[in-house]
């Protein structure tokens, strides 16, 4: 692997501008990685993820994207790679809004719209990322997806049904990628203070309390502790690292 080539172009961070999403920009730029993100609606969260990543210094561009919209994805890596010489690596941190339900209170329609979103859209960041990440000669791939897909809560199918998809999509990257020098991963959170999580943990001190003295290291975990993940999967350091899915949970899955 060129190490040259492993430093060379923009990281894409698709769900840029979520609360773990700012947090992965945060940590990479202030590694170096010039970041490219995508948000989908919220305009605000987006530009405030672009000004904290150019706060560190390095080129950022942010843009409105819907991942389910295959055509929409395919031109804003063209546009990256172009802007930035090339894609250095790929890091999927997306996924839709969901509510937290039994699987027989799940409509159809809505099942529909968080696979779309979330399976399909994996899918279509990773397809259109591929063929610039060969032809840089190396990059790498994290996906963020959820440490129940091992472990699975009750009323939590939305969220680890989608995921168990996209950790099986990636390790199938690893496998046939790595002779092209790139390497794939998936970072797995636990319950955690930020994002999705840290709503439903915010609703009940109760649940809450329950929830705590489930995980081992008894705390949730942060943004910060996913992006640390992220940021080493996508290092020099896990050079020889591919195809896993690293539980980021306080033992949770224990």
């Amino acid at each position: 692997m060129d190490e040259e080539n492993e430093t060379r172009g923009v990281t894409i961070v698709a769900g840029g501008s979520g609360a773990i999403g700012r947090a992965i920009c945060r940590r990479l730029a202030q590694d170096g990685h010039d970041i490219a993100l995508t948000y989908r609606k919220n305009a605000d969260a987006g530009q405030a993820a672009e000004a904290e990543v150019r706060a560190s210094g390095v080129r950022v561009l942010a843009a409105s994207v819907a991942l389910e919209n295959s055509d929409n994805v395919k031109l804003f890596v063209e546009n990256a790679a172009r802007d930035f010489g090339g894609i250095r690596s790929v890091v999927y941190a997306a996924g839709p809004h969901l509510d937290f339900t039994f699987i027989s209170a799940i409509s159809p329609d809505d099942w529909k719209r968080v696979m779309d979103a979330d399976v399909n859209g994996c899918f279509n960041l990773l397809s259109a990322a591929l063929p610039h990440l060969r032809a840089n000669g190396a990059g790498a791939i994290v996906a963020v997806t959820t440490s129940a897909t091992e472990k699975v809560p009750i009323q939590d199918i939305l969220s680890a049904a989608p995921k168990v998809a996209i950790e099986m999509l990636v390790k199938g990257v690893a496998k046939e990628e790595g002779r092209y020098g790139i390497r794939a991963n998936c970072v797995g959170p636990g319950f955690t203070t930020d994002g999705i999580g840290g709503q439903i943990l915010a609703k009940d001190a109760k649940v809450t309390e329950i929830l705590r003295r489930q995980v081992p290291m008894k705390r949730f975990g942060t943004a910060e502790d996913i992006a640390a993940a992220v940021a080493f999967l996508l290092s020099k350091d896990a050079a020889y690292i591919t195809g896993q899915s690293l539980a980021v949970d306080g033992g949770l899955q224990l």
